[in-house]
């Protein structure tokens, strides 16, 4: 079936699909739900210019006619357990909407209509530029800048990965730690020893979680805190970026039960620790909503 020119369409701006990366996770599961939820969406490979010059094409022929062949596919890494696609230049029509992250700077796709995802604050970590007229959408909170964006609607996915479970170990101890956006901070004595788990894979990561009693994360904003929480360990933030935990929870209400939120509110972690797997059931039906949402502004005729 041919495409309706007069429908958006939909193409996501998105790196390869890396289970570490909460980023690319959201990136490929948008056109997952998107396809789920009967439109049309694809995944244009980060880096990949809309338009190729013909010296560009004719040393792609000579150098790797496989790839020639196999188009933006061969380019994009994806994830086999979502239904994801990637998409050709034909994709890119006026009508389509193109949906770039905040580390993507200006419109290398050329689109008329852009979507831009706020999935981390702009400016925090790396530098951005956004263009005229496009409509903004934010993660969560804590990843809008409302000077710019007048206050960005919500988009987000989520769901929970498989290896995590608590196995109910009885010889729990010591602690485990990770570094990711809260690198800069200070260190606690606490974590002098404790196991990093910086870089490992989820199952690994499960594995450290089963056998640790507490867990520290120094990145105020990570879904490993929940992780921790569902595999029985004693999940703790170390603050930063908010003067207390009722701060913090305000943008990040998914932290409401089983995270304590500093050294001095361990109790509240332990005691509220049964109530995150149904707190993160619960966002993941919410982000179906969201995207529903998203449909609809993004739909509405441009101004």
């Amino acid at each position: 079936m041919r495409p309706d020119p007069a429908r958006a369409n939909y193409v996501i701006y998105a790196p390869g699909f890396d289970p570490d990366s909460g980023g690319a996770i959201f990136l490929h599961q948008l056109a997952h739900a998107l396809t789920a939820l009967g439109e049309d969406a694809a995944l244009w490979p980060w880096g990949v210019p809309a338009k190729r010059s013909f010296g560009g094409w004719l040393k792609q022929v000579l150098r790797k006619p496989r790839v020639l062949w196999q188009g933006n596919a061969a380019l994009l890494r994806r994830n086999p357990t979502l239904t994801t696609r990637v998409a050709r230049p034909r994709d890119l029509r006026d009508t389509t909407v193109v949906v770039y992250p905040e580390v993507t700077l200006g419109n290398p796709l050329e689109a008329h209509r852009i979507a831009r995802w706020l999935l981390y604050k702009p400016g925090q970590k790396d530098p951005y530029a956004f263009t005229e007229g496009e409509m903004f959408f934010r993660a969560g909170e804590m990843s809008d800048l409302p000077e710019i964006t007048g206050g960005a609607q919500d988009l987000y996915l989520w769901q929970r990965h498989p290896a995590y479970r608590n196995e109910n170990r009885p010889d729990r101890k010591g602690a485990c730690y990770i570094l990711r956006k809260g690198h800069e901070k200070a260190r606690i004595p606490q974590t002098e020893d404790a196991i990093c788990i910086d870089g490992m894979s989820h199952e690994e990561t499960a594995e450290v979680f089963n056998a640790c009693d507490t867990f520290y994360s120094y990145d105020e904003a990570t879904f490993y805190s929940q992780y921790a929480a569902i595999c029985g360990c004693t999940s703790v933030i170390i603050p930063g970026a908010f003067r207390t935990r009722q701060d913090w929870v305000a943008s990040h209400p998914i932290g409401r039960v089983g995270v304590a939120y500093g050294l001095d509110d361990l109790d509240h972690a332990r005691a509220t620790q049964d109530q995150v797997a149904e707190v993160l059931a619960a966002q993941e039906r919410a982000g179906l909503d969201t995207v529903r949402n998203f449909i609809s502004r993004t739909r509405a005729p441009s101004p």
